[in-house]
Formats: structure tokens, C-alpha cells, sequence
């Protein structure tokens, strides 16, 4: 128990055995939320590379109830380009497409719904760290999962140390603009100006991994009200706001089918100082290799006719 911790455990036994407290309502309900936020938010362990993981909620069997081939909230499937040379990874980098509108997918790859964490011991659980906007670690309860799962904040800080561990690292390169980009039946990917990921691949020499998620974009139902006032405000308050709706008009996704495709791992030769033409060949050769991956399975994955988009 950190120290944080501690103190916020005193304040509540202090307020707990305080008789005016049973008389101030207001206080009362207050105590829980002052003992979360003590507890939890400021020992500020999303900042951090080592995180707050918990490897048996990872393989907690509930989440193939939820998102794995039967799931509730979506039809969840693994597929894999190469899955024999993924195995043989020790370290790499997972490129991950579409962001969508929940990024539901990426459940299928930091728990066992589907069987990745069982089928890739060395690329899952301790061995690797999914990076994440800074706002999610703000939402009560949601924080406390993103951790549980390995996910820590997106800043360059943290997965320059996740790589210097030796731990691989997943990554949403398309970030909040790709969220807003999301269009039901269609496949944009938001990657032409998006390098840094390329840069610490080249850095540190790890493999880059090409992933694409078929059905990601078909859970929600998007629209377009105001959408160039929100790309501005996303653009330059890193602030998404999709509006979308789900089963009805509920947030609930809607259960389609989603296959999440990984790709066969690209080797990168290291270069501590990598020149911008050092990252554009490798720029230009994942987008190649991510191009090839969803040629080669959309028909199989149910959408025959996709065309992927890049921006």
C-alpha cells in the first residue's frame, strides 16, 4: 500500500468513528469518493511504465462472455497473418487500426477472450504495456480496469522506458481523430503524419506488428453535426467528441461480428538516431504492410469489397 493509500484509508476511519458525520449527509457521501481519489488517482501509477497490471484479470473467464466469440457486446475473433512468427516475438511494437468509437478490439488482445494471452505468453500480461490517452485515466472505475489490463498514459516518457525494459508495447497510432473518422461500413485510417511509433521502433530496434479490426466501425451508428468544429477542437484540445449511438439509442454496441487481424511481424534494424528518411522508408513500408494485411483477409472476415482508407 503506497502512501496515498494509507493516508486515505486514515481519513476514513477518522471520519468513519466522527458522530457528526452520521448527521452531515453531504460528508457521508462525500467519503467515498475523498477515500477513491486518495487511493487510487494520485499515486498517478498510469504515468509510470510498471502500471498497475493484474495478470489473473487478463485471464478472468468473463471476458469471453463479453467480447469473445459468443460475446454480449461483440462477436469477438483472433486472426493471424502469421501466427508462428508472431510466437517467436520476443519484443515488439503493435500498430492497432481502427480506433473506432470504443476501441473494443483491443479487448480481444489484452485478455484471454479469444485466446491471445494464452497463445502469446511473451507478447502479453507483464511482457508488454497498451498505451492510452491521458483522459481515459480520468473516468472512475474504467480507470481501474485500463490498468488492471497493462494500459498506461501515451506519453513518449513512458514507452521509451516500457522498450528499455524489454517489454513490447501496443499502440493506437490514429489517436482521437481517427475516433472521429469512424463511418459505419467504411475503413479510414488516420496514419499519413503519424511516424512516432515508426521512430521507436527504428530507435530500439524492435519489430513492428500491423493490426486491422474488421467490424470496429459498425458497432456504433456516427454523424456528422458540427464535424469541423470538432476536429478543431480535437485537433487542438486532444478532446474527442463522437456522437454516435449504439443498439437503439443506447450506447450499448451493437454485436457484430469483429475479427481482429494481426499481421506478420515487420524486423527493424536499429538505429539509435534514426534519420526522417529512416522513418519514412519504415513509415511507408508498415502502411504498405497493413495494406497487404487487410487485401489479404477482409473477404474472409465478411467484408469483401472494403477499401481502406488512409488520411
Amino acid at each position: 500500500m503506497t502512501f496515498l493509500q494509507t493516508v486515505g484509508c486514515a481519513i476514513a476511519v477518522y471520519w468513519y468513528n466522527k458522530p457528526e458525520v452520521y448527521q452531515n449527509h453531504v460528508a457521508l457521501l462525500l467519503l467515498p469518493l475523498v477515500t477513491y481519489v486518495l487511493y487510487s488517482y494520485l499515486d498517478g501509477k498510469e504515468t509510470t511504465a510498471k502500471g498497475n497490471i493484474w495478470p489473473g484479470f487478463q485471464k478472468f473467464s468473463l471476458h469471453k462472455y463479453l467480447i469473445g466469440p459468443k460475446g454480449y457486446l461483440c462477436s469477438g475473433k483472433m486472426v493471424y497473418d502469421d501466427k508462428e512468427a508472431l510466437q517467436k516475438t520476443k519484443q515488439c511494437i503493435f500498430g492497432a487500426f481502427p480506433h473506432g468509437v470504443v476501441s473494443l478490439h483491443h479487448g480481444l488482445m489484452v485478455t484471454d477472450a479469444d485466446g491471445f494471452v494464452s497463445d502469446f505468453p511473451n507478447l502479453s500480461c507483464e511482457k508488454r504495456r497498451d498505451l492510452g490517452a491521458s483522459v481515459v485515466f480520468k473516468i472512475p472505475g474504467y480507470r481501474e480496469l485500463l490498468l488492471w489490463l497493462g494500459c498506461v498514459d501515451a506519453s513518449r516518457k513512458n514507452a521509451m522506458a516500457i522498450l528499455r525494459k524489454g517489454c513490447s508495447l501496443y499502440i493506437l497510432p490514429g489517436g482521437e481523430l481517427e475516433q472521429l473518422l469512424t463511418r459505419e461500413g467504411e475503413h479510414h485510417v488516420y496514419l499519413k503524419t503519424r511516424k512516432g511509433f515508426c521512430k521507436l521502433a527504428l530507435e530500439y530496434g524492435v519489430a513492428l506488428v500491423p493490426v486491422y479490426s474488421f467490424g470496429e466501425t459498425d458497432m456504433y451508428t456516427t454523424y456528422s453535426f458540427l464535424f469541423k468544429v470538432r476536429w478543431w477542437i480535437c485537433k487542438n484540445l486532444r478532446m474527442a467528441i463522437p456522437l454516435c449511438r449504439g443498439r437503439g439509442l443506447s450506447i450499448i454496441p451493437r454485436r457484430v461480428p469483429v475479427h481482429c487481424v494481426v499481421g506478420a511481424p515487420l524486423q527493424v534494424e536499429r538505429s539509435e538516431r534514426p534519420t526522417p528518411a529512416n522513418i519514412d522508408a519504415l513509415h511507408q513500408r508498415f502502411c504498405k504492410e497493413l495494406e497487404r494485411v487487410f487485401n489479404k483477409h477482409k473477404a474472409a472476415c465478411g467484408h469483401p469489397s472494403a477499401k481502406l482508407v488512409f488520411h
